[in-house]
């Protein structure tokens, strides 16, 4: 009966350690795509608010706007990945193309994910003349 016990007791402890192991597994992982996706929708957030939003667009800034474009189809919500693709073709067709829908749904999906207050409203903007 002890060596029943025994057994018993190593096999609910290995049982136990490989579902701890799964699940831990499981939030790692979770954790680290919700990190890079963050991490990128928010250099895409940056690059919007302070490179393209309100500036002449010159070789640089397309660039960027290319690439964060790709970046919110990859890692964006379905709404801004919607928004992404028609902004897209508004800049193909060389037609005017408004961001602030882009850029709230960024902020705001970027600071609910991150637990901050939401906060209404376009952002301000500062330029200054070179």
């Amino acid at each position: 009966m002890e060596y029943f016990k025994i057994v018993t007791t190593i096999f609910l402890a290995v049982i136990g350690w490989i579902v701890a192991h799964y699940f831990t597994s499981k939030r790692d992982i979770s954790n680290k795509r919700r990190e890079i996706s963050i991490e990128h929708l928010v250099n895409a957030y940056r690059v919007l608010t302070n490179d393209v939003s309100h500036r002449k667009l010159n070789d640089d800034r397309k660039v960027a706007l290319e690439n964060l474009l790709s970046d919110i189809q990859l890692f964006g919500s379905v709404e801004q990945v919607a928004m992404a693709k028609s902004l897209a073709d508004e800049v193909a067709a060389g037609g005017a193309f408004e961001l602030d829908p882009l850029i709230n749904s960024l902020k705001n999906d970027l600071r609910a994910q991150l637990k901050l207050e939401k906060v209404q409203g376009n952002v301000r903007w500062l330029r200054f003349e070179k």
